[in-house]
Protein backbone atom coordinates (compact mmCIF):
# COMPACT_ATOMS: atom_id res chain seq x y z
CA UNK A 1 0.00 0.00 0.00
CA UNK A 2 2.97 2.38 0.79
CA UNK A 3 3.79 2.33 -3.38
CA UNK A 4 0.10 3.54 -4.14
CA UNK A 5 0.82 7.50 -3.63
CA UNK A 6 3.68 7.26 -6.20
CA UNK A 7 1.07 6.20 -8.64
CA UNK A 8 -1.91 8.37 -7.90
CA UNK A 9 0.96 11.43 -8.32
CA UNK A 10 1.22 10.18 -11.49
CA UNK A 11 -1.79 10.17 -12.57
CA UNK A 12 -2.36 13.49 -11.03
CA UNK A 13 0.22 14.99 -12.97
CA UNK A 14 -0.61 13.30 -16.10
CA UNK A 15 -4.38 14.73 -15.82
CA UNK A 16 -3.35 17.88 -15.00
CA UNK A 17 -1.34 18.39 -18.62
CA UNK A 18 -4.96 17.89 -20.37
CA UNK A 19 -5.09 21.58 -19.19
CA UNK A 20 -8.87 20.71 -17.92
CA UNK A 21 -10.28 22.20 -14.76
CA UNK A 22 -10.08 19.08 -12.35
CA UNK A 23 -12.03 17.75 -9.10
CA UNK A 24 -10.19 15.46 -6.93
CA UNK A 25 -13.27 13.65 -4.76
CA UNK A 26 -10.35 12.21 -2.40
CA UNK A 27 -10.83 9.15 0.69
CA UNK A 28 -8.25 6.74 2.65
CA UNK A 29 -8.49 3.50 1.86
CA UNK A 30 -6.83 0.59 3.92
CA UNK A 31 -5.21 -2.97 4.19
CA UNK A 32 -7.91 -4.86 2.95
CA UNK A 33 -10.38 -5.87 5.73
CA UNK A 34 -13.79 -7.30 4.58
CA UNK A 35 -16.73 -5.17 5.72
CA UNK A 36 -14.54 -2.21 6.57
CA UNK A 37 -15.83 0.81 4.71
CA UNK A 38 -12.65 3.05 3.06
CA UNK A 39 -13.90 6.33 3.88
CA UNK A 40 -11.77 7.25 6.65
CA UNK A 41 -10.72 10.35 8.35
CA UNK A 42 -6.67 10.71 6.85
CA UNK A 43 -6.14 10.54 10.07
CA UNK A 44 -7.39 7.24 11.29
CA UNK A 45 -5.18 4.31 11.61
CA UNK A 46 -6.20 0.56 11.48
CA UNK A 47 -5.35 -1.37 15.38
CA UNK A 48 -4.06 -4.42 14.67
CA UNK A 49 -3.06 -7.24 16.77
CA UNK A 50 0.34 -7.57 16.59
CA UNK A 51 3.58 -5.16 16.10
CA UNK A 52 4.44 -3.67 12.76
CA UNK A 53 7.09 -1.35 12.92
CA UNK A 54 7.20 -0.92 16.18
CA UNK A 55 3.20 0.15 16.34
CA UNK A 56 0.21 -1.83 16.63
CA UNK A 57 -1.64 -0.22 14.24
CA UNK A 58 -1.28 0.46 10.60
CA UNK A 59 -1.93 4.20 8.43
CA UNK A 60 -4.37 3.87 5.58
CA UNK A 61 -3.75 4.18 2.01
CA UNK A 62 -2.54 7.99 2.07
CA UNK A 63 -2.84 9.38 5.75
CA UNK A 64 -1.63 13.19 6.31
CA UNK A 65 1.31 12.63 3.87
CA UNK A 66 -0.03 10.90 1.21
CA UNK A 67 -2.92 13.79 1.33
CA UNK A 68 -0.50 16.65 1.36
CA UNK A 69 1.38 15.17 -1.55
CA UNK A 70 -1.64 14.60 -3.61
CA UNK A 71 -3.22 18.49 -3.01
CA UNK A 72 0.69 19.96 -3.70
CA UNK A 73 0.75 17.66 -7.20
CA UNK A 74 -2.98 18.53 -8.08
CA UNK A 75 -2.16 22.25 -7.58
CA UNK A 76 1.42 22.09 -9.39
CA UNK A 77 0.07 19.87 -12.25
CA UNK A 78 -3.93 22.08 -12.66
CA UNK A 79 -3.47 25.40 -11.43
CA UNK A 80 -4.84 26.38 -7.95
CA UNK A 81 -7.86 28.44 -9.89
CA UNK A 82 -8.47 24.67 -11.96
CA UNK A 83 -8.86 21.95 -9.10
CA UNK A 84 -11.13 21.32 -6.33
CA UNK A 85 -11.37 18.69 -3.56
CA UNK A 86 -13.97 16.66 -1.54
CA UNK A 87 -13.00 14.76 1.37
CA UNK A 88 -14.98 11.93 1.85
CA UNK A 89 -15.54 10.87 5.12
CA UNK A 90 -18.01 8.78 6.89
CA UNK A 91 -19.46 9.19 10.07
CA UNK A 92 -16.94 8.08 13.11
CA UNK A 93 -17.82 6.76 16.21
CA UNK A 94 -16.89 8.90 19.23
CA UNK A 95 -18.49 12.05 21.36
CA UNK A 96 -17.28 15.22 21.47
CA UNK A 97 -18.73 17.88 24.87
CA UNK A 98 -20.62 20.49 22.79
CA UNK A 99 -18.94 23.04 24.60
CA UNK A 100 -18.91 26.45 22.32
CA UNK A 101 -20.69 24.19 19.68
CA UNK A 102 -23.70 23.71 21.60
CA UNK A 103 -25.57 26.78 20.07
CA UNK A 104 -25.00 24.33 17.13
CA UNK A 105 -27.30 21.74 18.85
CA UNK A 106 -29.84 24.03 20.88
CA UNK A 107 -32.61 21.89 19.43
CA UNK A 108 -31.32 18.80 20.06
CA UNK A 109 -33.15 17.00 23.02
CA UNK A 110 -30.27 13.86 23.15
CA UNK A 111 -27.14 15.58 23.66
CA UNK A 112 -25.73 12.16 23.02
CA UNK A 113 -26.48 12.05 19.84
CA UNK A 114 -25.36 16.04 19.51
CA UNK A 115 -21.93 15.16 20.78
CA UNK A 116 -21.26 12.14 18.35
CA UNK A 117 -21.73 14.73 15.70
CA UNK A 118 -20.13 17.41 17.15
CA UNK A 119 -17.27 14.72 17.29
CA UNK A 120 -17.94 13.89 13.68
CA UNK A 121 -17.54 17.38 12.79
CA UNK A 122 -14.62 17.71 14.49
CA UNK A 123 -12.89 15.34 12.29
CA UNK A 124 -14.05 16.36 9.41
CA UNK A 125 -12.63 20.10 10.46
CA UNK A 126 -9.05 18.15 11.25
CA UNK A 127 -9.37 16.80 7.82
CA UNK A 128 -10.12 20.09 5.92
CA UNK A 129 -7.22 21.65 8.11
CA UNK A 130 -4.80 19.38 6.70
CA UNK A 131 -5.51 20.79 3.06
CA UNK A 132 -6.07 23.99 4.07
CA UNK A 133 -2.47 23.95 5.74
CA UNK A 134 -1.06 22.02 2.42
CA UNK A 135 -2.23 24.84 0.03
CA UNK A 136 -1.24 27.83 2.50
CA UNK A 137 2.32 25.70 2.64
CA UNK A 138 2.73 25.78 -1.05
CA UNK A 139 5.11 28.70 -3.19
CA UNK A 140 3.04 31.10 -4.73
CA UNK A 141 3.99 29.77 -8.20
CA UNK A 142 2.61 26.23 -7.81
CA UNK A 143 -0.95 27.65 -8.59
CA UNK A 144 0.20 28.31 -11.95
CA UNK A 145 0.09 24.97 -13.62
CA UNK A 146 2.90 22.74 -15.11
CA UNK A 147 3.71 23.37 -19.26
Amino acid sequence: MGSAVGDVLDITRAIGRLGKHVHFHLHDGHPLVPGLADHFSFLTRLPIPFSYQGRRSLGMMYGPGGLAAIVSAAIEACGLQEVSFTLEIHQVEGRLPLADASPLFSHWRDTTNAERMNYWLSVLGENALLVSQRIAELPRSAGTPLA
